[in-house]
Parts: C-alpha cells; sequence; structure tokens
C-alpha cells in the first residue's frame, strides 16, 4: 500500500501559508479600497487629455466657420459693391452680411464677437454693430492663427484669416478680413467643468498674461511652475506628470499644452489627501509579502528535497533507457511513494531490455533468410543464360564457347572466393567486363564503356549488383533492335549518396511498359522471371543494405533507350569504413 507522505505534508504547508495570508490580504485589500494612486493618476490624466481634446476640437470648428465666412462670396464683393451706380445694392449687401454675422456669433456659443474689416475701403461690421476702422491694429495682427489679446487684463483669444490667404504687411492686396474672438470666459467654464470631475484643481497659464481659474489656485505652486519654466514648452501634447513641494506640501502635478491658443493646461492634486491611508496598507502588503517569501522558501526546499531530487533522478533514468541503455536501473532509496516507481521502472527497464534483444535476434535472423533467399534467386537467373549461350553457340564458335566457359569458371570463382555477401565495387567492375566481353562474343555489334571514378571503387556493395541490370539491358534491349549495341555504365559522387547509370540504346519502354516495370520492381507483385525479377532483387538488396533512400529508379535516356540508375545512400558508419580503406589504399 502505498503511502502519500508529500501529499500530506503539501496540504500542511497550504493550509498554513493560505489561512494567515488570506487574513493579511483580506484585510490589506480594505484598507486599500480607500484610495488607488494608480487610477486617480489615470483618471486625472485622461480627464485632462479629453478636456483638452474637446477644446482643440471646438477650435477647430470656430477656425473652419471663419474660414468658410472669409471666402463667402457677399462679403469678398461687399468692398466692390460701392463702385458701381446701384448704390441700394451696397446696402442690401451690408445688410445681408450683418445678419450672417449674428446668425453665426448667435449659433455659436463660444464667439464673443465677429468682425469682418475692408481695407480698401475702410469699413468694418461686427456682429454687436458698426465698428470704427483702425488700421494700425489691424495691421499689427497676426493672421491665420489663434493670438491672445490682453487688454486692460481682460483677456481674449482672437483668430483672423483674410482673402486672399497671403496678405502683404500693408495689406494692400486684402479684400477681407474676418476676426472671431473668444473671450475668457469660456476658458473658465471649460476649467470648471474639469474641477467638477473631482481630479484636483485646475487653471490656464499664457505666457505674458494672467493666469485664467475657476475656483481658487495655490498661487505658489503656479508661481514656482513658471519660474521652473515647466509650462513655457509646447512640446507637451500629452499629459505630463510630475511630483513637486510648495510649502511643505507634495503636489501631483499634470499639464498639457494647447498648439491653438498657446497655453497650457495645468491639474494639481494634494497627495495627503489620499496617500496617508496608502502607507498603512504598504505596511500591510509588505508584512505579508515577506511571510509568503518564508512560506514559499519552506515550500520549495519540501519540493525540492521530496520531489525535484528523486524526479530528475528518474528522469535521468528514462533518457538512458530511452537512447539504449537497457540495463539502465534506479537504485536510490527515497523511502516516500517515488521508491514504488522506482521498482516499477526497475520491472519495465527488464522487460524493455528482454523484448529488445529478442526482437533484434528475430530481426537479424528474418533479414538473413531474405537476403539468402534473394541470393538464390540471382546466382540461376544468371547460370541459365550462360549455359544457354553455351549451348547455341557449340556449333558456331567454339572460342566463344570456350570463352563462356572461361569467364563462367571466373564468375563462379568469384562466388567461391567472396563467400560473404558483400563485396568491393571494384571486384563487381571486373565482373561486369568478363560479362561484357562474352556477350560482345556473341553479339558483334555490342560495344561498352564503363566511367567509374577511382574514389567509388572501394565502395562496399552487395554481390552480383550489376550484372542482372546489365544482361536486361542486353537481352531485353540491345537484343530487341537490330541497330543498337552500346552499353554506358558511369558512377557518380554526390556527397554521402552515390549514383550508377546503367544505359543502353536499345528499343527502350513505352511510357504505359516503363510504369508498370516501375510497379512491379518497387512493389510486392513480381512475376517469377523475366525482367522484372532480377531488378526487383538488386532493389531490394539495396534497400535492405543502404536503407529506404536507397534502390532502383528508371527513365529513358538521350538515345532513346532505357536508363537504370542505382542509388546508395551511405551512413556515417560506412562513410567513415571506406575513408578508412582509402586511407589505407
Amino acid at each position: 500500500m502505498i503511502k502519500y507522505k508529500i501529499f500530506q505534508k503539501l496540504l500542511i504547508m497550504l493550509a498554513l501559508l493560505l489561512i494567515p495570508a488570506t487574513l493579511l490580504f483580506a484585510y490589506a485589500n480594505e484598507a486599500s479600497k480607500q484610495v488607488v494612486k494608480h487610477t486617480l493618476e489615470e483618471s486625472a490624466a485622461k480627464q485632462l487629455e479629453f478636456t483638452m481634446g474637446q477644446l482643440e476640437q471646438s477650435l477647430r470648428q470656430l477656425e473652419t466657420q471663419t474660414l468658410m465666412l472669409v471666402n463667402d462670396s457677399t462679403i469678398r464683393g461687399y468692398a466692390s459693391s460701392s463702385d458701381f451706380p446701384e448704390y441700394l445694392n451696397h446696402l442690401f449687401m451690408r445688410k445681408t452680411i450683418e445678419e450672417k454675422l449674428v446668425l453665426q456669433s448667435q449659433a455659436e456659443p463660444l464667439i464673443s464677437e465677429l468682425t469682418v474689416h475692408w481695407p480698401s475701403i475702410e469699413e468694418s461690421i461686427t456682429s454687436e454693430g458698426t465698428l470704427p476702422y483702425n488700421y494700425e491694429q489691424l495691421a499689427n495682427k497676426p493672421m491665420n492663427r489663434w493670438i491672445v489679446d490682453n487688454n486692460e487684463g481682460l483677456l481674449s483669444f482672437r483668430l483672423l484669416f483674410s482673402f486672399p490667404a497671403i496678405a502683404a504687411p500693408d495689406l494692400s492686396n486684402t479684400v477681407s478680413v474676418v476676426e472671431t474672438a473668444i473671450s475668457s470666459r469660456y476658458l473658465t467654464s471649460v476649467l470648471s467643468g474639469l474641477d467638477a470631475s473631482g481630479n484636483g484643481t485646475s487653471f490656464f497659464y499664457f505666457p505674458g498674461a494672467d493666469i485664467i481659474r475657476s475656483s481658487n489656485v495655490d498661487m505658489d505652486l503656479a508661481m514656482q511652475l513658471i519660474e521652473q519654466g515647466e509650462l513655457d514648452t509646447s512640446a507637451i501634447t500629452h499629459p505630463k506628470l510630475s511630483v513637486m513641494g510648495a510649502d511643505g506640501e507634495q503636489y501631483l502635478v499634470q499639464y498639457v499644452f494647447s498648439t491653438s491658443l498657446g497655453g497650457t493646461l495645468v491639474s494639481y492634486i494634494r497627495l495627503d489627501e489620499f496617500l496617508g491611508p496608502l502607507q498603512k496598507v504598504n505596511w500591510l502588503v509588505n508584512g505579508s509579502l515577506a511571510f509568503l517569501a518564508v512560506a514559499g522558501i519552506m515550500i520549495s526546499y519540501l519540493f525540492y528535497s521530496h520531489f525535484r531530487k528523486p524526479f530528475g533522478y528518474l528522469v535521468r533514468k528514462l533518457e538512458a533507457l530511452g537512447s539504449g541503455d537497457y540495463a539502465s536501473r534506479a537504485t536510490v532509496r527515497t523511502n516516500n511513494e517515488f521508491d514504488y516507481l522506482f521498482e516499477r521502472f526497475n520491472e519495465m527497464a527488464s522487460r524493455i531490455q528482454a523484448l529488445i534483444e529478442n526482437v533484434y535476434e528475430e530481426k537479424v535472423r528474418t533479414r538473413e533468410a531474405e537476403y539468402k533467399h534473394l541470393q538464390s534467386q540471382i546466382n540461376p537467373h544468371f547460370l541459365y543464360n550462360c549455359l544457354f549461350y553455351i549451348v547455341s553457340m557449340a556449333n558456331k564458335s567454339p572460342a566463344a564457347v570456350i570463352s563462356m566457359a572461361k569467364n563462367l569458371s571466373e564468375f563462379y570463382r568469384y562466388i567461391t572466393r567472396k563467400a560473404g555477401s558483400i563485396t568491393t565495387l571494384e571486384d563487381e567492375i571486373r565482373l561486369i567486363e568478363s560479362y561484357l566481353e562474352v556477350q560482345s562474343l556473341r553479339n558483334k555489334r555490342l560495344s561498352y564503356e564503363i566511367d567509374i571514378p577511382s574514389a567509388m571503387l572501394n565502395l562496399s556493395v552487395p554481390t552480383l549488383l550489376l550484372q542482372p541490370i546489365v544482361e536486361n539491358a542486353i537481352v531485353h534491349g540491345i537484343e530487341q533492335k537490330r541497330t543498337s549495341g552500346r552499353v554506358h555504365i558511369e558512377g557518380i559522387a554526390r556527397g554521402d549518396q552515390y549514383l550508377i547509370h546503367v544505359d543502353d540504346d536499345g528499343h527502350g519502354l513505352p511510357g504505359e511498359k516503363l510504369q508498370s516495370l516501375v510497379d512491379n520492381v518497387h512493389g510486392s507483385n513480381v512475376a517469377g522471371d523475366g525482367m522484372g525479377c532480377g531488378l526487383s532483387n538488386v532493389h531490394n538488396r539495396l534497400i535492405n543494405r543502404y536503407g529506404g533512400h536507397s534502390g532502383l529508379t528508371f527513365s529513358v535516356n538521350e538515345w532513346g533507350g532505357l536508363r537504370v540508375t542505382l542509388h546508395l545512400q551511405l551512413s556515417h558508419r560506412e562513410l567513415g569504413h571506406r575513408d578508412e580503406r582509402l586511407i589505407s589504399g
């Protein structure tokens, strides 16, 4: 029966950790509800940015309306209407312009005054009535932007657009000028709305002018900000946060710049108003964290000594077993549940070791039986062809019979000498040369060429690898075509892959027959005789010897005949043996 000692210890430790930790954090959470500094900062910043966005949007609307007025055809044509005899039309146009200005100013509450100037006729019309034309005052005002007008302590903000848009300094080319003015009362109402959100006290600062405010402002803090140059920058397009001290008090100050009016919107909060309870929460949190740290160290130690170490040991043993060390066994004793796991692991490893050994031995026996069967199919195939040739040539050419008998004896001497299933490619080439010499005696038009790089001659290959392929090239290719008679054997080395091309100029195979040959050789349905049997044996032996990436492929060569390609994919071990043979050679 397994005793779950680790589980019991973990339950006890979790109970000792969670109960006091829960009480501490519950109390800390109750205290922290009084104030959340981060939330307050974000709320104030968002409110400040929203207020400035609304203000900028309203100013953009005023700019659009002013631009529409300065391009109004009635306003542009008023200056020249007095030159025509129909002076009554001039008066009607003036009346129309006055009505437009009144309607525009009434439709937009922000506008405190709306004025149109015509420098060419030295006349001005305002939404409040007739205004005396003042050239000096008009010429000194900047065009196409908002300006701050400080008239005897009363601030207003004015925007002037001219037609045409680029006005001469003396206004000589200017047809009309539209002037829109808003008073500081609008900004005061904006500040009132911002202060009403409960995120502090706010005010507007414009360089060279008084501070605009809607409630009592700490002037010491304001003057300190002005003296330090914090409010004289135009780069603060998003709310900027800073903490400043004034008269022994700490302030959380946020400010943002108005790109249209050229002033700075400032909002501040006294930190002492909400940071007092936060200090108490900090002590509680720090105490809780210290307790959790100690408890965490204890739990970590228990996990390491009772779980991590034996688990890691078991993992290492499993990795050793997976890498092929089937004799790996767990010998450590932990006096807990892992002892049971170690015993089961040792039993599993013993069974796997026995199973692997049995499967490996069975696989070796199966591979050996398969190879012997394939070899037994190839040797009689070649012998039958040679004996048939001797019989057919006995009365025609005794020299050819002698040559055939000589080469046949050399072939069986080769088989006897190479008792194993592996030989070198050089020996195989010698055997093929003997075979081709015999065939050339029978077929006078037969010629052959063998081009094998010297680096490939020491390759270890199965015996009788090329002979069935060359035999098929002659019997099923060249002998079926009166004008053929060429055989070319070429070797190509590509890293760990070697190719051997066997080409003939026989009649070749049409597409359907070529595909049928590929299916027979690569498949399991191979006839007991004919062209596919020997090729299938070679293909299977290549796969058994070099793996699934090796074998035979078939294609049509440039002569129109058949090309058989042997693919030999050498493993790292075989490459090392090849290099050793090259060095020793």
